[in-house]
């Protein structure tokens, strides 16, 4: 038997719901908060991934790149042997630079001495250039004349020769061209080259 008034009761059940209603919200709160840390966690797990993703990817192109780039060089360096096999060895360079410089006199000094495999209309050759100075234009002359009278020296010429002074002494520059048929095996020596026919 309930003696407490009406007002009392009804005040009573409804700090009862009050309390039950403040327990269930703290209750979706908490599902709340905890559904959305482990979220926070997701993503950044998701995140730490894609970041470890994206450096193995990066990675894998570098040396994709490297890959590539070896590659490229080794076909070049391929390629640079295949052609230097390829070109016939005709003579001795060390022994074709000792003929120059043995026909050079004393009174003459070589300042350039170029030596260039052309491709002409008469085959593959040498285009050979001396330059430098001389007391005279006579032993630039006698230079020529033993250049074209030397085996595999071919179209001897003097392109120039010109007053200049060296160390204030009067002197000729010069500039003298001429070619080596590469079409034909040549033994060359300090004293002579001859000719052999190739076969």
């Amino acid at each position: 038997m309930n003696l407490l008034p009406n007002k009392y009761v009804e005040r009573t059940k409804s700090r009862a719901r009050s309390s039950r209603v403040a327990v269930l919200v703290m209750l979706v709160l908490g599902t709340i908060v905890a559904f959305a840390t482990h979220s926070r966690f997701a993503v950044n797990s998701a995140s730490k991934r894609l970041t470890i993703g994206q450096a193995r990817a990066n990675a894998a192109i570098e040396l994709e790149v490297d890959a590539t780039s070896l590659k490229q060089n080794k076909d070049a360096l391929k390629a640079f042997i295949k052609q230097y096999k390829s070109e016939a060895v005709v003579f001795e360079m060390g022994q074709l630079l000792s003929t120059i410089t043995n026909l050079l006199p004393e009174t003459m000094t070589l300042e350039e001495l170029a030596l260039d495999v052309v491709e002409s209309s008469n085959g593959k050759g040498i285009s050979g250039r001396l330059a430098g100075f001389a007391k005279s234009d006579e032993v630039i002359a006698e230079v020529v004349t033993s250049l074209q009278d030397r085996e595999p020296f071919s179209a001897v010429r003097m392109d120039f020769s010109k007053s200049r002074t060296v160390r204030e002494q009067q002197a000729r520059g010069f500039k003298i061209s001429f070619f080596i048929d590469l079409n034909q095996q040549w033994t060359v020596t300090n004293q002579f080259a001859t000719a052999e026919d190739n076969r």
